[in-house]
C-alpha cells in the first residue's frame, strides 16, 4: 500500500507541475495589459511633431487607439511587443496607412516606430513616411 501511495503522489505532482506550461505551437501568446491613459509624443519624416493624450483599449491581446492628428491604430500584443497598423484617414489631414511595432518600456509605456504612405494634399502628406512615438503612462 505504501508503494501505491508513493506512486500516486508522484503522479499527482507531475500533473500539477505541468499546469500552465503549454508550449505547443498552437498555444496563445501571453500579452501584457496596455489599457490605460498615456501622454504621447509623435514625430515623422513628413514634419509631424505632436504631443497628445492617448487612451489605449485592449480586449484579449487586441489593442485599439486613436492617435490625435496621426491616425487610428489597431494591433496585437505578443509578449512585450505591440504589432500594429495605423490608418491615417479620419484622424489626420492625410490618407494612407502605415505599420510598425512598439515595445513596452520599463516604466510601462510604449516606444515604437512605423512606416508607410501618407497621401493627400496637406503639408504633412509627403508620400513615403516613417515615424516614431513614445507613450508614457499617466
Amino acid at each position: 500500500m505504501s508503494a501505491l501511495k508513493r506512486c500516486l503522489s508522484i503522479a499527482g505532482l507531475l500533473v500539477l507541475g505541468s499546469c500552465n506550461t503549454d508550449r505547443s505551437p498552437t498555444s496563445p501568446f501571453s500579452c501584457v495589459p496596455l489599457t490605460g491613459q498615456y501622454t504621447g509624443a509623435f514625430t515623422d519624416s513628413c514634419g509631424l511633431s505632436r504631443a497628445a493624450d492617448v487612451t489605449l483599449f485592449q480586449t484579449g491581446c487586441t489593442v485599439v487607439a486613436e492617435f490625435p492628428g496621426v491616425g487610428s491604430l489597431q494591433g496585437t500584443v505578443q509578449g512585450q511587443t505591440l504589432i500594429f497598423a495605423i490608418g491615417f484617414s479620419g484622424f489626420s489631414p492625410c490618407g494612407g496607412s502605415a505599420s510598425g511595432s512598439a515595445t513596452v518600456t520599463s516604466q510601462g509605456g510604449l516606444s515604437g516606430a512605423y512606416s508607410g504612405q501618407a497621401t493627400g494634399t496637406g503639408a504633412t502628406c509627403c508620400g513615403s513616411v516613417s515615424g516614431t512615438f513614445t507613450l508614457t503612462r499617466r
